[in-house]
């Protein structure tokens, strides 16, 4: 099982940045750097964060808390945060950005502030600046839950679209999915190739799909990222063919493929609700028909046969895509559901076109550490019927060719995990699923199991 093995490598490889580490009650990041801790106590616990700035956002969505402490930039001891002096300095970088450091007196602020240029506040003042520019923004803080640095907040692999960036926040994607099929089935239960055979010519025995996908995303605001995705696919179908030879039925089996571009998706993610554990926003998108659909391969009766519609790499039409993603935290657990549906317009040059896509995924995950975590997910697809048809292809020869085969409906589970490297800026992702229910309208090819895997380069 060459795919158990990718995936088991994978997992080798994560272990060893699977450490556990204080991490902020805001932003989630870790806690690296004792210079600027700051503490807090809500509904008696005590909460630790990465950052003064933090520690100010967190008390605009919780003014309640009490015991406000921070660290002492030159002893790193916890000071009450009320009576300290503060310096905003470009020179002295905190975690969040926000480049402010802590002093117990207004002394040691202004010695510092001499070796360091910048501007000496006090609690009040350090309050209003963050309420009345743009930086520190309830706002901002909370469009910052969408990205944070903590592997669970995002989803499994196989899921697009799924979380949102603040302003100017970019993200560079690679992902890989390879996906087997094996045998056929009708309407839900499987059926064999000598069966298949005494109806058709041509009987496919197994397939795999695999997809190399490239893509970026950038946040024009705090409530609209853009995405673009451009893949590459490359399919292999084994097929049997039943042919007479000298009055005698034998049969011979051949392989084709086919590889190339598919067709490019643009997406824009628009930002509805969003606190401190919980999120909404809506998918939109379009695909732009890119991929080839008047593919060829040699076949014992053909040197030059179109292929099928399973074997070509895209669909020839614009496809739009709407939908919603819905998610939430608390503490080391997440979970999401993303319910979206792909909507085909007009045909394609080809006379036909694919059917429409509806999709929901619901996952649930758990964060072992700031590093790792681990994730369970359910998928449910429902594929229309090819409409129309493409004149060169014979559907009397192989099932594959039948437009009406393509309806069906799949539950599928995956198990999988999400991994931080390199101080956060890389997410390594991974998971394994088969399908617990198939149901087609007529002939399929039976689906096995799927590898997604990405490596995510957050910017």
């Amino acid at each position: 099982m060459k795919i158990i093995k990718i995936i088991s490598l994978l997992f080798l490889s994560v272990g060893a940045n699977a450490q556990t580490n204080g991490s902020c009650s805001l932003c989630k990041m870790d806690i690296n750097d004792s210079h600027f801790r700051a503490n807090a106590e809500l509904n008696n616990r005590t909460l630790a964060f990465d950052a003064t700035e933090c520690l100010v956002n967190f008390l605009k969505l919780n003014p309640s808390a009490q015991n406000l402490t921070v660290a002492d930039y030159q002893t790193e001891e916890q000071i009450e945060a009320k009576t300290a002096f503060y310096l905003k300095s470009k020179t002295l970088k905190s975690p969040m950005g926000a480049n402010i450091s802590a002093y117990k007196t207004e002394k040691a602020a202004t010695e510092m502030r001499r070796k360091k240029g910048g501007e000496v506040i006090n609690w009040t003042e350090l309050l209003k600046r963050f309420e009345s520019s743009k930086f520190g923004s309830v706002e901002e803080n909370i469009h910052h839950h969408h990205h944070a640095n903590r592997p669970d907040l995002y989803a499994p692999s196989g899921v697009m679209g799924d979380h949102m960036h603040a302003k100017g926040g970019k993200m560079l994607s690679f992902r890989y999915m390879n996906m087997e099929m094996d045998g056929n089935r009708q309407g839900s239960n499987k059926i064999s190739s000598e069966e298949l055979l005494q109806n058709f010519m041509m009987v496919p025995q197994s397939m795999t799909m695999q997809m190399y996908m490239l893509g970026g995303m950038y946040a024009v605001s705090h409530r609209l990222t853009l995405m673009a995705m451009q893949n590459v696919v490359v399919k292999n179908m084994s097929i049997t063919h039943m042919m007479m030879m000298d009055g005698m039925p034998m049969s011979r089996d051949f392989k084709t493929s086919s590889s190339g571009l598919s067709d490019l998706k643009l997406a824009a993610l628009i930002g509805v609700l969003a606190n401190s554990n919980n999120s909404f926003h809506i998918n939109t998108g379009l695909s732009i028909p890119l991929g080839s659909i008047k593919n060829r391969a040699q076949t014992p009766m053909n040197e030059s046969a179109k292929m099928p519609y399973a074997m070509q790499l895209g669909s020839g039409t614009f496809d739009a895509q709407f939908g919603g993603t819905l998610k939430g935290n608390n503490n080391e657990n997440s979970w999401g559901v993303q319910q979206l549906n792909t909507i085909r317009i007009g045909k394609n040059t080809q006379d036909y076109r694919f059917g429409n896509v509806h999709e929901i995924n619901g996952w649930a995950s758990h964060a072992f550490s700031n590093k790792l975590s681990t994730s369970v997910r359910l998928n449910g697809q429902i594929d229309g019927a090819i409409t129309g048809m493409d004149t060169e292809l014979m559907p009397m020869i192989t099932p594959t060719a039948q437009t009406g085969n393509y309806k069906r409906q799949l539950i599928r589970s995956f198990i999988g995990f999400n991994a931080f490297a390199f101080n956060n800026n890389f997410l390594l992702s991974a998971e394994l699923g088969t399908p617990i229910y198939q149901n087609n309208s007529g002939v399929f090819m039976n689906e096995s199991l799927t590898l997604n895997a990405g490596l995510k380069l957050i910017l």
